[in-house]
């Protein structure tokens, strides 16, 4: 497995984990599965695969990609 790979699975690892807290920590300022599709746009266009890997795990966990 190449680094890039490693890079990628280790930032799906964090969206997992993020996505976890999330849902049982709602946040009151927004709905949970707005923050975390939030934070999918925020690392979708980055040059590193760990924060490509974390938009990915995100939106994987909201069911949309």
């Amino acid at each position: 497995m190449s680094r890039d790979e490693k890079e990628f699975l280790t930032g799906f690892g964090l969206a997992a984990t993020l996505t976890k807290r999330v849902m049982r920590h709602r946040p009151s300022y927004t709905t949970a599965e707005q923050y975390v599709e939030d934070v999918a746009d925020l690392h979708a266009d980055a040059s590193d695969f760990r924060r490509r890997g974390m938009a990915v795990g995100c939106l994987s966990a909201l069911g949309k990609h």
